[in-house]
């Protein structure tokens, strides 16, 4: 497939591609693949959902493999930690599991604690922590170095996801509205709200200046450098929007997945693109490595594509 629009940034015409590359399907039976996340070389990439064991599938070589051991439950989230090639997930189970991409066999670390499902899980960017969201919008601070758990307090909801670069916010999106929170203090630091339904997706942009978010029915961009405020909106128009990601190469451009289509979105200028990406599924996940530009999307039918 081979896919290119053509789009007006800063007054120049630049072409956009999302090229099909290829397709990983477990090599176990999986009813569905809920998140996905690239290492940060984008030499790994690790997806998981229902099968309750990640995904790992290596670029290089093209092998797509299973963890030996497994958690009790659906996974419902995969993150990997930056300059490393260790992933956790978290699951209905209640549990937090680290691996290593590198050595599969068995689990790094478990960390127990929450009481709920957990829902959502972070890491860092630089620092040596991990935060994990539950069903009781509990959040849990882990600190991977002692391998002990720093603090816990109620602020969580549904996804949660740390600033880039300077890791100093910590976005947590519950129902309808972001919450900003200073990860020193842990206090409220601003609040986005504007959506009408539950947020199911969010991303911040390369630099920690923007985030954006997803519903069902739209796709918003913010700003952190003006309070909060919603610098462009696109509705979905029945279209059910699933998930959401920045561009790896165009900063200002956005990938939105929905049922059956990606959709590559510049805010600036409102123009769409589609893409038919999974025929009869919907895109549950996206992640996107600017290291090698890699667009990887996961799906109802337990399927990962990889897009460039």
């Amino acid at each position: 497939m081979d896919s290119c629009m053509n789009f007006g940034l800063n007054s120049m015409m630049t072409c956009i591609s999302l090229d099909y590359q290829k397709s990983y399907h477990p090599p176990i039976s999986i009813d569905l693949l809920s998140a996905c996340d690239f290492s940060s070389d984008g030499k790994v990439l690790a997806s998981a959902g229902f099968g309750r064991k990640p995904l790992i599938c290596y670029m290089d070589t093209c092998d797509c493999i299973t963890t030996s051991q497994s958690h009790s439950a659906p996974i419902s989230e995969v993150r990997f930690q930056p300059g490393t090639n260790i992933f956790a997930t978290s699951s209905s189970d209640k549990a937090v599991k680290l691996w290593d991409s590198n050595k599969p066999g068995t689990v790094l670390f478990d960390l127990a604690g929450h009481n709920g499902v957990v829902k959502s899980l972070d890491f860092h960017p630089f620092e040596g922590l991990l935060c994990s969201s539950d069903s009781f919008d509990v959040i849990e601070v882990w600190d991977l170095i002692q391998g002990v758990r720093m603090k816990n307090f109620i602020a969580g909801g549904q996804q949660i996801r740390f600033q880039p670069v300077s890791g100093k916010f910590l976005a947590v999106a519950k129902g309808n509205t972001i919450t900003i929170l200073d990860i020193q203090t842990w206090n409220v630091q601003n609040r986005f709200q504007g959506h009408n339904k539950e947020i199911f997706s969010m991303c911040w942009d390369a630099k920690g200046q923007k985030i954006a978010s997803v519903t069902e029915d739209c796709a918003r961009v913010w700003s952190i450098a003006v309070c909060g405020q919603c610098l462009h909106e696109y509705q979905s128009n029945g279209k059910r929007f699933q998930s959401i990601i920045f561009h790896p190469r165009y900063p200002n451009a956005l990938v939105i997945g929905g049922f059956q289509n990606m959709e590559l979105w510049i805010p600036e200028t409102g123009q769409v693109y589609h893409i038919h990406a999974h025929t009869n599924a919907t895109i549950t996940g996206l992640a996107a490595c600017p290291q090698n530009e890699f667009i990887a999307s996961c799906s109802s039918d337990c399927t990962v594509k990889i897009w460039k």
